[in-house]
């Protein structure tokens, strides 16, 4: 028996990973900060002995224009033809519905972590962002938390809607519940400010608010121009962004903001990584106007999708000898290795800069934490220790509110 163990052994021990091993990193031309969290991420993997032991990774970067779709399957190909594990991003639809497409081809597992509204994911497809579904219950429940009977949904582009669809629904399920809906339109330079004055002659005091996080400023500064900024209005800013924008000019009007976030900027480990990041850049002669409460959901996701892909990587090099094989877009020969691949990333648990990292068989990011943030005189901070835990079952997405350590299970428990 002990023969046959060694036997074993030296076999799977006789055809290691290979000692490099490159992964394909998709990005916007303007994504400097998405592509160095790729960077120091493969970084941190190739100084981890613990992950990939006797196997460096190598950040393969492309620079893709963001509607450029033909120009993206053609660097997707010509890099997949040299030999890669894996693909990341990029972070425009356009482009990423294509590079999908190549993927599940050819098999080989698609890495995402933006915004994506669609309800299924691609058969080769892994998204570290949580699920449309699953954020539009947590918008629900927080709602039912504030006891919200009527209020004005403020969205700038179409795909807020299908953001806060199950926001939408209470009103059919409530006839008490009533919801305005408006288009956050600007006028000429940028001007909310006809909107907002309209919405004070109606009395709309309790607002959601859902629009590019850099718009946010904009809006709250001209709402409190025309006065509805006072202690006596509400604002839910669905970004989860909100941490990175300055918020001094509304400290103190005591207009009630709330926010989730998934990124927490006073953790240790996000001080510390950002660190590295900072220390790294000037150490080639780059400096980066960059700390931790700039570190937006997305970059810290793609931080996270490399380190998931590094750990389910090592586990499965533990079962069976993986070969990273050129790939040809043309006669379509798929990676032998890529469900396994997959598979394994599904099964993988990890603590990263956005907490706790589980999927769903679906491959849905499943069991993590939505920090619940409010505006206060000094700062920014998490509400009370109150936090949503996020859970999928069968793709329907259960929440659970957490205060002091005692979570209350069920779906939309306060």
């Amino acid at each position: 028996m002990r023969l046959i163990v060694l036997l074993i052994l030296f076999l799977h021990s006789g055809s290691p990973l290979p000692p490099s091993i490159k992964i394909g990193g998709l990005f916007d031309m303007a994504d400097t900060i998405h592509e160095i969290a790729f960077r120091y991420a493969v970084d941190r993997i190739n100084n981890d002995r613990d992950i990939l032991p006797r196997t460096q990774l190598t950040a393969q970067i492309e620079r893709i224009p963001p509607q450029d779709s033909f120009y993206a399957s053609k660097r997707v190909c010509k890099a997949l033809s040299d030999g890669l594990g894996g693909i990341f991003g990029p972070q425009s639809g356009v482009t990423s519905t294509h590079v999908q497409s190549i993927c599940d081809s050819l098999e080989v597992p698609h890495v995402e972590t933006r915004y994506d509204y669609r309800l299924t994911r691609d058969d080769y497809s892994i998204n570290l962002y949580p699920h449309p579904h699953a954020l539009g219950q947590a918008f629900v429940d927080l709602v039912s938390a504030m006891k919200w009977k009527k209020f004005t949904v403020l969205y700038e582009k179409s795909e807020g809607l299908v953001r806060l669809q199950e926001v939408l629904k209470l009103s059919s399920n409530d006839k008490d519940m009533k919801i305005t809906i408006r288009q956050l339109t600007p006028g000429l330079g940028g001007d909310y400010r006809p909107l907002l004055k309209s919405m004070k002659t109606s009395g709309e005091t309790q607002i959601i608010l859902d629009c590019l996080i850099t718009t946010v400023p904009d809006v709250l500064k001209q709402a409190q121009q025309v006065g509805i900024m006072t202690a006596y209005h509400s604002y839910l800013i669905t970004s989860l962004d909100l941490h990175t924008i300055e918020l001094e000019d509304f400290k103190y009007g005591g207009t009630n903001i709330t926010a989730f976030r998934l990124v927490d900027p006073t953790s240790d480990v996000v001080k510390s990584v950002v660190q590295d990041w900072v220390l790294g850049e000037l150490r080639y002669g780059r400096k980066i106007p960059f700390h931790e409460k700039s570190i937006r959901t997305e970059t810290a996701l793609v931080y996270d999708a490399v380190q998931l892909f590094a750990r389910a990587l090592t586990d499965l090099d533990r079962s069976q000898n993986i070969q990273i094989t050129p790939l040809d877009c043309v006669d379509g020969e798929p990676w032998q290795h890529g469900t396994s691949l997959l598979n394994y990333m599904k099964l993988v648990e990890a603590e990263g800069l956005t907490g706790k990292i589980q999927f769903d068989s679906e491959g849905f990011r499943s069991n993590f934490d939505l920090e619940i943030i409010e505006l206060k005189k000094d700062g920014l901070n998490k509400s009370s220790h109150k936090t949503l835990i996020i859970t999928t079952i069968l793709t329907e997405p259960y929440s659970m509110y957490k205060e002091n350590s005692e979570a209350l299970t069920g779906k939309c428990t306060f």
